[in-house]
């Protein structure tokens, strides 16, 4: 079989998406299948992709992205005579006769929460996600509140969606780093272990980033002692986040770190005392699982896919717009018993222990081989 997969996603530093076609790359080489794969990308990849001879890569120079979905990746798939074409990220705005298609929606943002998305993000939904599924032979979800919301917003959508969880192994090697890099990074923000509070993530406003902020400073004014630690980057939509951090009285304990390395999150969710995650909308919400691996308890919202990946081991916000509440429950957390305490992170890794278990670079595999047949 012939499969075609537009890996543009691994050409800027990735997040969840890139992760996940990274590891139903390494999946499929390690196989012994004979099927060829072609693989297409706008500009340089940001990372090395070591395959074998059953791969080729086409990477054209400096594209604009669009354009180039739009009219140089169809004349691709129809001069490598595909069978089927996988895309990964959300648009597939060609359709080749003999050839299937197959696209991964990761959630419904620019229909669901459209004022939390960025303009880009809406434009191009808006014009493709649904002639995408209009065209696409099957859909693939990642939870099945992601399956649910493209049904509500696409509709006639239904018996083409598959669910198939992208649980991973979250840090197949725990806490890889030594003691000598621990203090060291560390040190650098001046923190310590379990001094501080932390949200990894984009700041932006689906991620709630204006309650987790508002709801720190009330924690604070109420006497409580911890840190906060924000890792990722600012999006344009939250840029009033860095002021709002300077005028207040807390400022120094609010510590922004921007990006960090694989490693470098390690360390922090292994050291932190809790995990901030009152996000408005997620596909999947690997945070979750990743901060109850590290065996810290985690306060999330109650909407979205949260309380699907999380069950009953996450403290949830049930209001997603009081940060009153989000301090409160910082506090709970704090004050919770040691039986308490030590059943919710036991339940954690049961969350992880289940999403280990799916097998999600196999089945998306055996997608592209049993749309053929469909």
């Amino acid at each position: 079989m012939r499969i075609g997969i537009d890996v543009s996603v691994l050409c800027n530093q990735w997040d969840g998406i890139g992760a996940y076609l990274m590891e139903v790359l390494s999946y499929v080489q390690n196989d012994t299948t004979d099927d060829s794969f072609f693989l297409y990308a706008d500009r340089e990849l940001a990372t090395e992709l070591n395959l074998d001879n059953r791969f080729t890569l086409h990477i054209d120079k400096g594209s604009n992205h669009l354009l180039w979905l739009l009219t140089k990746l169809p004349k691709y798939a129809k001069r490598d005579q595909l069978d089927v074409f996988w895309q990964p990220n959300f648009i597939l705005p060609f359709r080749i006769k003999g050839m299937r298609n197959v696209v991964s929606v990761h959630d419904m943002s620019a229909y669901a929460y459209s004022e939390y998305a960025s303009v880009k993000t809406n434009i191009t939904h808006k014009l493709f996600l649904k002639p995408t599924c209009q065209m696409a032979d099957r859909i693939l979800a990642i939870s099945n509140n992601g399956a649910e919301e493209i049904v509500q917003n696409l509709k006639n959508t239904g018996s083409k969606i598959q669910t198939i969880y992208i649980g991973k192994k979250m840090f197949e090697n725990g806490l890889d780093a030594t003691q000598e890099e621990c203090d060291r990074f560390l040190n650098k923000y001046n923190i310590a272990l379990e001094n501080y509070l932390l949200f990894v993530g984009t700041l932006s406003p689906r991620k709630n980033a204006d309650v987790i902020i508002k709801g720190y400073i009330e924690y604070r004014e109420h006497g409580g002692q911890k840190k906060l630690v924000l890792a990722g980057n600012i999006a344009d939509k939250s840029k009033n986040v860095r002021q709002f951090i300077e005028d207040s009285s807390f400022k120094d304990d609010i510590i922004l770190t921007g990006y960090v390395s694989e490693k470098e999150k390690r360390i922090l969710y292994y050291h932190a005392a809790m995990m901030l995650f009152p996000s408005r909308l997620e596909g999947f919400g690997f945070p979750l699982l990743e901060a109850m691996q590290a065996g810290i308890p985690v306060i999330t919202s109650n909407v979205s896919c949260m309380p699907e990946i999380a069950k009953d081991a996450a403290v949830y916000l049930n209001n997603i717009d009081s940060w009153e509440e989000l301090s409160e429950h910082i506090f709970e957390v704090e004050n919770m018993d040691k039986n308490h305490r030590e059943q919710i992170l036991i339940k954690g890794l049961g969350r992880v222990a289940f999403f280990d278990s799916q097998n999600y670079c196999k089945e998306t595999y055996e997608t592209l081989h049993s749309v053929i047949n469909s």
